[in-house]
C-alpha cells in the first residue's frame, strides 16, 4: 500500500464550485474512457490502453489540462487489475470479478473525484495550501502531513457526507 496524506480541505462558496465542475468533467473522462474499453472487451477484442487514453485526452485537454491523462491512466490501472484476477484463477467459483464501472451512480449522480498529476501541484505545509498550477487554484487545508517525499498523484476525493 502507498502513503496517503489525508486532509480536509477548507474552500469559498466559489473555489468549491469549480472543484465540483472539474470533479464532474473528470468523472466524464473516466466514464467515455471506460466505455470505450468496455466495448473492446465486450467485443473479445483486446483492450488498447494507448489508443482510448489518446482519444479521451484529445477531447478532455481543454478543460482537465494533462490531468486526463492521469484520469485514464488510474483507468488503467484498475483494467489491469481486473485482468491479474481473471488470470490468477485462485478465486472461490462464486466469486465473478466484473470490469471496472462507471463514475455515475444510479440516481445519475457523478462520484466526484478531481485527480492531478504529480508536477501539476504544489504543496506549501507551512502555510496549509496546496497550489493547483493548471487550475490556478490555491486550496487552504486542515490536518497533519504524515509523509514527506516525493509527491505522487493527488486525488480530491469530495464527501458529501461532510
Amino acid at each position: 500500500m502507498k502513503r496517503t496524506n489525508v486532509v480536509k480541505l477548507v474552500v469559498d462558496k466559489e473555489t468549491h464550485e469549480m472543484l465540483k465542475e472539474l470533479a464532474i468533467a473528470t468523472a466524464k473522462c473516466w466514464n467515455e474512457v471506460n466505455w470505450l474499453r468496455t466495448q473492446q472487451f465486450k467485443e473479445r477484442k483486446r483492450v488498447d490502453f494507448d489508443c482510448t487514453e489518446k482519444d479521451v485526452y484529445r477531447k478532455y485537454k481543454a478543460v482537465l489540462k494533462v490531468n486526463a491523462q492521469q484520469v485514464a491512466r488510474k483507468n488503467a490501472e484498475v483494467w489491469r487489475s481486473f485482468f491479474s484476477l481473471i488470470k490468477e484463477g485462485k478465486l472461490p467459483k462464486w466469486f465473478k470479478p466484473r470490469p471496472p464501472g462507471y463514475w455515475k451512480d444510479s440516481d445519475g449522480k457523478y462520484k466526484l473525484v478531481v485527480i492531478v498529476r504529480n508536477d501539476r501541484y504544489e504543496v506549501d505545509e507551512e502555510g496549509r495550501v496546496i497550489h493547483l498550477k493548471d487550475f490556478k487554484l490555491a486550496l487552504k487545508f486542515k490536518g497533519k502531513l504524515k509523509w514527506r517525499g516525493k509527491l505522487g498523484r493527488l486525488e480530491i476525493i469530495y464527501n458529501e457526507g461532510r
